[in-house]
C-alpha cells in the first residue's frame, strides 16, 4: 500500500497510464515487511499464501468495480450524474453501442467517481455505512503508526550504525554517548522530530503533486530495484545465508497481516479507475497487473529471506553498513536506507488529512446516532479526499439561544482542535510504545485492513446486486460485471476472511500470554 491516492477532478488519462497507477499505489512500503515475514513464516507457507491473497484481493477489486457501475448506472437513471452525456442515460455507451432500451434510462459506464464510502451509503443499511467509514478510520491510525515508526526507525540506524540483529533496543546508540541515550531512546527522539516536520504540512494542507508522485515513484522502483538485484549478487557470490522453514504456522499472523497490508489497494480504486478512457477489459488488465506484483513480491520476498541471515521488518537496513567499502556500494546502502524517509514523509500528510476528515464524518455520524437525526449531509462526504474543503465553523443560525451559541462553539472547538489531536497523538504514542513494523503491519493488515480489502467490498457487491436486481432493468447487461458471478463467491471471501482473523487472533493471543 503506497499511499491514498486521488486525481484531480475532470483529469482523464490513458488505460497504460491508469494501470500503471493501480501497480504503483498496490507496490508500497508494505513489501517492505515480506522478506521477514518469509524468513520467520516459511517460504512455502509465504508463497502460498501470497498467492491466495492476491486472488483474494483481485477478486474483491471487481466487486468494487462492479459496484462503481452500479452505482452509476442508478445516479444515471436517477438524473443525479452531471458528468453522463444524454446518449450514454438514453441508450448508447462509451463506445457508441446501445445499452439500454427506450423505459430505461440509464447506463452501466463508469463516469462518475464514487467512492467507496458513497457506495455503502447508496446500496447498503445505516451499519453498512458506519462499519466502512469505521474500518477505514482505524486502518488509517494504523497506517500513519507504520509511517510514524518506519521513518524514525530508518534513521536511527543510520545514526546508531550497526542493524546486527543481536544488538538490543536498550543498547547504546555510540559508546561514548551518553548511557541515557540509548537506541530505542534515539528512536523516540526520531518520532517526535518527525512528527514535530510533518505536523506543518498537516496543518496547511499540503498534497501530493504530479511532481512529488513522480519523484517518489521513481525513487521507489529504483530502491525495489537496486535490493532485488543486490540480493541476487550476495547469493550468487556467497550463497544463502538465512535458512527458513518450508512451514512454520506460528508465524501465520505476520504473514498474513503484511499480505493484505501489501495488496492494498481497494479504497483508492474509484479514484483511479474512474477517469481511465477506456475500461472495456479493465478486469483483464487487472488480473496482469496483479499477476505482475505477485511475482515481484515472491521475488522480493524468497531473495531477502535467503540472502540474510537475519531480514529486518524494515528491508532497506538489511543493505545498510555493508561490508562493501566503496563509495558506490556506501551510496547505495545509504539511499537505500532512507528511502523510506523519502517517500513515507510525502505520505504522512496527506494520510492524516485524510484521517482527519474521516474522523470528522464518523463524529457526525455518532451524534446522529446519539441525537436520533439522520445527517443528509453524509452522502456527499468524500471519505478519501486528500483536502479538507468542509468548514469547520459552525453558524449560529438562532442568535437568541444562547445554549445553542454554546452548543456551537463546543463543537466548532472538538472538530477543529480535538480530532486533528486525536488523529496524530495516537498513531505517535504507538510508535513511541514500539518499533516493531511488523507487529504493527500485521495488526493493521489483519484486522481493519481485512475490513478494507476484504469485508467492504463483499458487502458493496452484495447490497448493489440486490438495489439493482430492484431498481433497474435486468433486461439491460451490466458489462462490468464481476467474473465472479455466483452469489456463493462473497461468502467464500467471508469463509477465508474469517479462517484467517481466527488463526492471526491465535498467534498474537500465543505470543501475549
Amino acid at each position: 500500500m503506497a499511499g491514498v491516492t486521488d486525481i484531480g477532478a475532470g483529469q482523464t488519462y490513458s488505460t497504460p497510464i491508469g494501470l500503471l497507477y493501480i501497480f504503483n499505489l498496490i507496490v508500497g512500503t508494505g513489501a517492505l515487511a515480506l522478506p521477514k515475514a518469509f524468513q520467520t513464516a516459511g517460504f512455502v507457507l509465504s508463497t502460498a499464501l501470497l498467492c491466495i491473497s492476491a486472488f483474494v484481493s483481485y477478486i474483491c477489486a471487481t466487486f468494487l468495480v462492479e459496484g462503481m457501475s452500479i452505482a452509476n448506472a442508478l445516479m444515471c437513471k436517477n438524473g443525479k450524474s452531471k458528468k453522463f452525456q444524454s446518449e450514454n442515460c438514453n441508450g448508447t455507451d462509451e463506445n457508441g453501442e446501445s445499452s439500454t432500451s427506450r423505459n430505461e434510462m440509464f447506463s452501466y459506464n463508469i463516469v462518475e467517481k464514487v467512492e467507496v464510502s458513497e457506495m455503502s451509503n447508496m446500496i447498503s443499511n445505516r451499519f453498512g455505512v458506519f462499519f466502512c467509514y469505521l474500518s477505514l478510520t482505524v486502518y488509517l491510525f494504523g497506517d500513519l503508526a507504520i509511517y510514524s515508526t518506519t521513518v524514525p526507525k530508518s534513521i536511527m540506524n543510520v545514526i546508531c550504525g550497526s542493524v546486527n540483529s543481536t544488538i538490543s533496543v536498550d543498547s547504546p546508540c555510540h559508546e561514548k554517548w551518553p548511557t541515557f541515550l540509548t537506541r530505542f531512546n534515539v528512536y523516540r527522539i526520531c518520532v517526535l522530530l518527525f512528527i514535530a516536520f510533518c505536523i506543518p504540512m498537516v496543518i496547511i494542507g499540503i498534497t501530493k503533486t504530479k511532481y512529488i508522485q513522480l519523484s517518489t515513484s521513481i525513487s521507489r522502483w529504483t530502491a525495489f530495484s537496486l535490493m532485488v538485484v543486490l540480493a541476487s549478487i550476495q547469493l550468487m557470490k556467497e550463497g544463502p545465508k538465512g535458512n527458513p522453514p518450508a512451514i512454520d504456522w506460528s508465524n501465520f499472523g505476520n504473514l498474513f497481516g503484511v499480505s493484505v497490508y501489501s495488496f492494498m489497494c481497494h479504497h483508492s480504486i474509484p479514484s483511479l479507475i474512474t477517469p481511465m478512457k477506456d475500461k472495456s477489459k479493465i478486469y483483464r488488465n487487472l488480473f496482469v497487473i496483479y499477476l505482475i506484483v505477485l511475482g515481484f513480491y515472491v521475488t522480493l520476498a524468497t531473495t531477502g529471506a535467503f540472502a540474510f541471515e537475519h531480514a529486518q521488518d524494515i528491508y532497506t537496513l538489511n543493505f545498510l553498513h555493508d561490508h562493501n567499502t566503496s563509495i558506490i556500494y556506501n551510496i547505495i546502502d545509504y539511499f537505500l536506507a532512507l528511502f523510506p524517509v523519502f517517500t513515507l514523509t510525502t505520505n504522512y500528510p496527506i494520510v492524516a488529512i485524510t484521517l482527519i476528515n474521516n474522523l470528522k464524518v464518523l463524529s457526525k455520524m455518532v451524534a446522529s446516532q446519539t441525537t436520533s437525526s439522520v445527517n443528509d449531509d453524509i452522502e456527499t462526504e468524500r471519505l478519501l479526499s486528500d483536502s479538507d474543503n468542509e468548514d469547520s465553523e459552525n453558524e449560529d443560525r438562532n442568535h437568541g439561544n444562547g445554549t445553542a451559541v454554546r452548543s456551537g462553539r463546543s463543537n466548532e472547538v472538538f472538530v477543529k482542535y480535538f480530532i486533528p489531536t486525536v488523529a496524530i497523538a495516537l498513531p505517535t504514542l504507538l510508535s513511541l510504545s514500539t518499533e516493531n513494523v511488523l507487529l504493527l503491519a500485521c495488526i493493521t493488515g489483519s484486522y481493519p485492513g481485512v475490513g478494507v480489502q476484504f469485508i467492504i467490498p463483499c458487502l458493496v457487491v452484495i447490497g448493489a446486486r440486490a438495489f439493482a436486481k430492484k431498481e433497474l432493468s435486468q433486461d439491460v447487461k451490466n458489462k462490468f460485471a464481476s467474473p465472479f458471478q455466483h452469489s456463493v463467491w462473497p461468502y467464500v471471501v467471508f469463509g477465508w476472511t474469517l479462517f484467517a482473523l481466527i488463526n492471526v487472533t491465535i498467534n498474537l493471543s500465543n505470543r501475549i500470554l
